[in-house]
């Protein structure tokens, strides 16, 4: 009996063994979308009419990292101090990378929660309700707004 408990626990730990193999394989793989093409794809499904295309300036002074470290850097950043609906891609030359760059966008948010706490209600339930964070592979995508689940499944079908 204790063979058999023994041999089935074996097996079992070599199945999860492999599941997480191939989880982890496919949570970090390298895609060679073109940084525009899915920049492209996220905008497509989300209104922008509060946000504006930021430089390189704005990137550093929002979020404290180099656009020129990357394969690829956009920002959408809001139009008034008033809004808070933003949209950050970044196509990754390592995505070891994609730790610093999570770290960078919840600061973010954490910065515009404090910003909008307490009279900005609106804004606040964006930041809440309506913020994602992601990573795949080479690619990091930030995005508050109304429309932040579609942005995050267009990001992953332009990958």
């Amino acid at each position: 009996m204790k063979t058999v408990i023994y041999e089935g626990g074996r097996w079992l730990a070599v199945l999860c063994l492999v599941i997480w193999i191939i989880t982890a394989g496919l949570s970090h793989k390298i895609s060679d979308a073109v940084p525009e093409d899915v920049r492209d794809a996220v905008i497509a499904v989300l209104e922008t009419d509060n946000m504006e295309e930021a430089d390189a300036k704005m990137v550093k002074r929002l979020y404290g990292i180099d656009p020129a470290a990357y394969e690829g850097c956009f920002l959408y950043s809001p139009v008034s101090n008033m809004d808070a609906e933003e949209l950050l891609i970044v196509k990754m030359k390592d995505p070891a990378d994609a730790d610093a760059l999570t770290a960078a966008a919840e600061a973010r948010v954490e910065t515009q929660k404090k910003s909008f706490e307490g009279y900005g209600i609106s804004q606040y339930d964006l930041l809440t309700n309506h913020c994602v964070i992601e990573t795949a592979g080479n690619y990091m995508l930030f995005v508050v707004n109304q429309n932040a689940d579609a942005a995050k499944a267009a990001f992953l079908a332009a990958l």
